[in-house]
């Protein structure tokens, strides 16, 4: 049975505890008997149950002083505790739920009606246990600094601009291209603010139909919509006492942009299907790997949205404009893929030809496509063995010898040298991928709304 569970039942009175035992053996649960206060704390220790049916009345040490001793250990679970007691007195019921009781069944109950009790605590149980899971989930991405290591002097000055955001909750912006870490560095502003006890709730605007994003963001009514089963709460209302990222926001229609507008300037958002507003105030911190100055010159963007969002504006540098620190993220990456290896089969490092290769590449996935390439290096070599270049992808071997010559010939301004190399990759890695634009924006560590943004910069969209 999926849901059973190891149930202790209390009870100084033999045919009780036989009663509980026959009804909850029949629901497919397993039982714990105790006959004493003292007999229910030792098996409680040994035995770990998921829930506890406690009689109040007992010699000795009564129900109230084990549910007192049992809520008072600090185990880090959550373990119902289920009073089935024939006082019915309101003073008994408050007490019990002093000492930590967490709900209260009078003698004689109805067998249906105490079996729906026990169900109703083990889901409020395993509701704690998923949220455990999830917030030890959320420590650990908050912890994963991996895209904001570095020594380097541009990753220094966003080290030096994060400690401002600590004690605000003013919006932010981040900008750069796809893969530098942009919600990396919002997950670590929203544990560094005062929301951090808060929910943190990413959205990517760019990944959902139009339709699709206005639901997630603003929520429903039952019946808005075709599939409509339920009411369903939006991203802007379960991010109100927390941080509500809003990634690519530059893939937003000007519909979009609207309700996105009046979201942020009232703090209130309708649901789909409803007429009524409802307040919200989550913090807002947004991401593009657009140029959304450029964007709103163009008239792609509205100008008023902008200025909302950019109160303060963080623009994440590529990683070839750091690679001084694509040594440290190789090594990083490194120890992290190695770890589910037994320590005599882990790779030590890399070789020197390796290190150059990586350090010369242009990585127009940034630090998303080099973890990538770690990661399939490890498997390309030997247990305890090195990474050598010639387990590298082609593209970046091809790199140290060809990428010079690509540009060595030509004149002009950086950035539309870079444009012509980035175009010629895309072409090449397109060809390659026999027109597949996912696989293509998978070898290219890209994200596939970044590539087609990428073939319709450089007319390529109708490649194939």
């Amino acid at each position: 049975m999926p849901n059973a569970a190891r149930i202790l039942v209390v009870d100084d009175n033999p045919s009780n505890v036989k009663a509980l035992r026959q009804r909850l053996l029949a629901d497919g649960h397993q039982v714990l008997e105790a006959t004493s206060g003292q007999e229910a704390l030792d098996v409680a220790a040994e035995q770990s149950p998921d829930l506890i049916l406690l009689d109040i009345m007992m010699p000795g040490m009564d129900g109230y002083e084990v549910c007192r001793r049992l809520k008072g250990q600090d185990s880090g679970e959550f373990v119902p505790v289920v009073m089935v007691t024939a006082l019915t007195e309101p003073e008994a019921v408050i007490r019990a739920l002093d000492e930590g009781a967490d709900e209260y069944v009078t003698k004689p109950f109805e067998p249906l009606e105490l079996m729906a009790r026990v169900r109703s605590m083990l889901r409020i149980r395993r509701m704690y246990q998923e949220n455990t899971v999830l917030r030890q989930e959320i420590a650990r991405h908050e912890l994963r600094f991996d895209r904001l290591i570095g020594d380097s002097e541009a990753m220094e000055k966003i080290y030096s601009i994060l400690p401002r955001l600590g004690d605000s909750e003013v919006t932010v912006l981040l900008s750069g291209e796809s893969g530098t870490g942009k919600e990396a560095i919002a997950r670590t502003i929203h544990t560094q603010g005062p929301r951090r006890d808060g929910r943190f709730v990413a959205v990517n605007c760019g990944a959902l139909a139009e339709g699709i994003l206005e639901s997630e963001l603003f929520g429903h009514r039952k019946g808005a919509f075709t599939g409509a089963s339920e009411d369903r709460q939006g991203l802007f209302e379960a991010a109100s006492e927390g941080t509500l990222f809003l990634d690519e926001i530059g893939e937003t229609s000007p519909a979009m942009q609207t309700r996105l507008l009046r979201a942020l300037q009232e703090g209130e958002i309708t649901r789909v299907g409803e007429t009524d507003p409802r307040q919200v105030n989550p913090r807002v911190i947004a991401a593009t790997n657009r140029d959304l100055e450029a964007e709103v010159a163009a008239g792609n963007f509205r100008e008023d949205l902008f200025y909302r969002l950019s109160v303060f504006p963080i623009r994440l540098p590529a990683l070839r404009e750091r690679r001084e620190d694509i040594a440290t993220l190789a090594a990083h990456f490194l120890q992290r893929h190695n770890e589910d290896r037994e320590p005599v089969d882990r790779v030590q490092g890399f070789t020197p030809d390796a290190l150059d290769a990586l350090t010369r590449f242009e990585w127009p996935g940034n630090v998303r496509q080099l973890e990538n390439e770690i990661e399939r290096a490890l498997v390309l070599t030997a247990p305890g063995g090195v990474i050598d270049a010639d387990v590298l992808s082609e593209r970046l071997v091809e790199g140290r010898s060809t990428l010079a010559a690509k540009i060595g010939g030509r004149t002009g301004k950086l950035r539309d040298l870079v444009a012509q190399v980035e175009c010629e990759a895309i072409r090449t890695t397109l060809t390659r991928c026999e027109g597949n634009r996912s696989r293509t924006a998978q070898e290219l560590g890209i994200t596939r709304t970044t590539l087609l943004q990428k073939l319709r910069q450089f007319g390529l969209d109708s490649a194939s």
